[in-house]
């Protein structure tokens, strides 16, 4: 009687087996019971995360690095809102006779100087806000009978901007202000009275006075660089010259002493 039943039961496997469907399907079972079982295993043996306690993860990503700074450019010494021109410019050495007579100042009521610097104006004629043209410390805030309110910053490797004949100012000496912050309000004074309200802006490197107006929009490095150049090739003329007076000092002497030994004979 078993034997009769397992053969009917083997033969209603083969039946099974041979239909299309049964093979593929036994596969997919067998890979879905695997899948499981793989995904159980790591599951189980993954390590317990920790709570945090509110510090910082170190993820031994590499720092960020800092973006670099722009190099600043000279600007006016105005605020951007405001449309000024130039009253009186810099003195040029190179420049005609009637750029030169334009670029005096009036002292008092008969003497005259050169400006070292530039005088800006409101087209309108009205007050407007002085800024700074570069970064820098503040190493002057203070007013002046003739001058009104002076600001002198210094931006650094012998560069100093120095504005004047101001109405009031917002610094103090020893602070930083950064390009373009506001440093007080255009006014009048005594030199220069001429002009109106104004702002008297000079730029200067190692204690010269430039030309402010010829560095308008040009890096700072660059125009450290060209003055630099400028002061070198000035004390290399220097020495030039000193070594043909020498030179002629000395051809006089020899001709003095021929002169002497002349006599002598």
């Amino acid at each position: 009687m078993r034997e009769e039943q397992n053969k009917k039961t083997s033969q209603k496997v083969v039946k099974m087996l041979r239909k299309r469907w049964v093979v593929p399907a036994i596969y997919l079972v067998s890979a879905a019971v695997i899948l499981t079982g793989a995904l159980w295993y790591q599951y189980s043996n993954a390590p317990t995360p920790t709570k945090q306690t509110g510090t910082a993860i170190d993820t031994n990503e590499p720092d960020a690095v800092p973006v670099t700074k722009t190099e600043e450019k000279l600007s006016y010494p105005v605020a951007k809102d405001t449309t000024v021109q130039v009253k009186s410019h810099f003195y040029d050495d190179s420049a005609s006779k009637d750029q030169q007579q334009q670029s005096l100042i009036l002292v008092d009521g008969s003497t005259y100087a050169i400006n070292t610097g530039m005088d800006l104006v409101d087209k309108s004629g009205k007050e407007f806000g002085v800024t700074a043209a570069l970064s820098g410390t503040v190493t002057k805030a203070q007013k002046d009978a003739e001058l009104g309110y002076v600001v002198e910053v210094d931006n650094g490797n012998g560069l100093v901007s120095y504005y004047q004949s101001l109405k009031s100012i917002s610094v103090e000496e020893g602070s930083k202000v950064t390009q373009g912050q506001a440093l007080g309000v255009a006014g009048t004074s005594l030199i220069g009275k001429e002009n109106g309200i104004h702002v008297h802006f000079e730029l200067r490197k190692d204690g010269v006075a430039i030309n402010p107006e010829k560095y308008q929009g040009q890096d700072v490095s660059a125009i450290i660089n060209a003055e630099n150049t400028k002061s070198e090739a000035k004390d290399s003329d220097t020495m030039n010259t000193s070594g043909n007076v020498s030179d002629t000092e000395s051809d006089e002497e020899n001709s003095g002493s021929t002169d002497e030994n002349t006599d002598s004979n």
